[in-house]
């Protein structure tokens, strides 16, 4: 009996194929740099495929990271502006299309300084990530999520008001742990298909936060303290999509009045997907 090979499964063959037949060449980039007379650090991250660390650094450095790559497949770029106003970049590169990536992919730690503000942007396509932002001074933040899981804390407050937080979230899931504690004056949030958490616990203080979350096809859970003042607006027909049992309501307006100083306005744009608010 004669079989006859389609062409995607053909291509999907020689993909596989040449992913055994080349063993992987697995090299280490390293770098680091001292604080010196950086007063603030712009991080730009642009990260393919693998797994993903940042955390806090030594005292003395700026930034230092690590950097698992197959040469075969990533040609990493790397560049770094000293000065007052430091920045570095960093682009994985990818040389070659997705069903050619041998099994081990990229493997990145970087550590930060807690010394001086940071903007942080990152872009991740399919990764396992663990961002932990405890005791770093975040001014700003841009997530986007490709595939995957992404997880952020903030375990207590740095000292520095988030200006702030810009995040995209794809396929999968991502949970920001102690939003309080960071402070952030304001969030939008477009959620993707898949879970997205955000934990307002921490340590709000006296504190305004402005959030716009948009919802697609995912569902989003907000956990908030009593302490908070909270307001919900909701936008669009899907008005049943937004669970506040807690809350009061007023046609398209959700409130509860906390004990605390903080304050927090949130505008739902919600689609397919759903919207679930927890007080704590």
């Amino acid at each position: 009996m004669k079989r006859c090979i389609g062409p995607l499964s053909l291509v999907l063959l020689l993909a596989a194929c040449d992913t055994v037949s080349e063993p992987p060449d697995i090299q280490v980039l390293r770098e680091s740099r001292p604080i010196g007379d950086a007063k603030e650090l712009a991080v730009d991250v642009k990260y393919d495929v693998g797994q993903l660390e940042i955390t806090r650094g030594a005292d003395d450095t700026l930034f230092s990271l690590d950097l698992e790559y197959d040469r075969r497949i990533y040609d990493p770029r790397f560049t770094f502006d000293a000065g007052d106003r430091a920045s570095l970049r960093l682009d994985t590169n990818s040389r070659r299309n997705f069903g050619s990536r041998s099994r081990r992919d990229n493997d990145l730690t970087l550590r930060l300084t807690d010394k001086v503000p940071i903007d942080l942007n990152l872009t991740a396509g399919v990764s396992e990530s663990r961002l932990e932002m405890t005791g770093l001074k975040i001014r700003r933040m841009r997530l986007r999520g490709g595939v995957g899981k992404t997880e952020v804390t903030f375990d207590k407050p740095s000292g520095q008001t988030m200006s702030s937080l810009d995040v995209e979230s794809g396929v999968g899931e991502l949970i920001i742990h102690g939003l309080g504690n960071a402070q952030a004056e304001q969030i939008d949030l477009k959620g993707g298909v898949g879970h997205t958490e955000l934990d307002f616990t921490g340590d709000l203080g006296t504190s305004r936060t402005e959030a716009t979350i948009k919802v697609g096809v995912g569902a989003v859970r907000l956990t908030i303290p009593r302490d908070a003042n909270v307001e919900i607006e909701a936008e669009g027909s899907f008005l049943s999509n937004i669970s506040a049992p807690s809350f009061q309501r007023d046609g398209r307006n959700y409130t509860h009045r906390g004990e605390g100083g903080a304050t927090i306005r949130i505008r739902v744009q919600s689609g397919i997907g759903g919207v679930e608010v927890e007080l704590i």
